[in-house]
């Protein structure tokens, strides 16, 4: 439901640096829903076998949360900027090819929101950056 409000940054990012774009797609309030109940199930899911891996893996235990977190976030913030262009669907399929890289920037998002203050702006950066993201991995790139 925090899309609501990151739509907002995404909006702000196409705006300024892909004015050439038709209007978003506007993802009903059905399909959002939708789309956050099958979040928290892949979060309960992937939580459940990161408990197992904190059990075996106690050392390692900061590198599976960033690691587990950067999946979830770049799970969850590509599909917010993918969903505004081209539904649940296809944003799935984008996800899914493009799984490492969404990947590895969520792991860098997830590596600032270990840090007080800096945190609270993170989501917000995310939203930019992973909107760019969806874009370049579309072959668009920024005007000007």
């Amino acid at each position: 439901m925090t899309s609501f409000f990151l739509d907002d940054v995404a909006q702000a990012v196409e705006d300024r640096h892909y004015p050439a774009l038709g209007p978003a797609y506007e993802v009903s309030w059905g399909e959002a829903m939708r789309d956050t109940l099958s979040f928290l199930g892949v979060l309960i899911g992937a939580n459940l076998v990161a408990l197992v891996l904190y059990i075996f893996f106690a050392p390692f235990a900061p590198f599976i949360f960033w690691g587990l977190n950067g999946f979830l976030l770049g799970r969850e913030y590509f599909t917010l900027a993918a969903m505004r262009r081209v539904g649940r669907e296809q944003a799935a399929v984008l996800r899914r090819r493009h799984l490492v890289t969404i990947w590895i920037a969520g792991v860098l998002m997830a590596l600032p929101l270990s840090v007080p203050l800096v945190n609270l702006l993170i989501p917000i950066l995310g939203a930019a950056t992973f909107t760019h993201l969806y874009h370049r991995l579309q072959g668009e790139r920024p005007a000007g």
